[in-house]
């Protein structure tokens, strides 16, 4: 979702549903209470699709001689490396 978030009142979302339910059809809509962004509107497909997105966390334990032995010689990307300098001069 590249499109910005709108940021919307609770108490102006009760009197306005239906306009910001629409508007969170076409990009997110946040929901603040006292200043701050409590949850954020966005269609059922979109929060379907950041469902299936989700990691579950596994075990080293549970991973095969292979997938181990290429975890333990992968190199870092240069960016990375670069980030990393960037870093350690700050």
């Amino acid at each position: 979702m590249a499109r910005s978030m709108e940021i919307v009142p609770s108490g102006e979302l009760q009197k306005q549903f239906g306009r910001y339910s629409d508007e969170a059809m076409i990009r997110p809509v946040a929901v603040s209470r006292n200043g701050r962004v409590r949850f954020v509107m966005v269609p059922v497909d979109e929060y379907e699709r950041m469902r299936r997105r989700e990691r579950v966390a596994g075990r080293t334990e549970d991973l095969d001689d292979d997938t181990l032995e290429a975890l333990r010689t992968v190199e870092p990307a240069l960016e990375c490396e670069d980030a990393e300098a960037n870093i350690s001069r700050a």
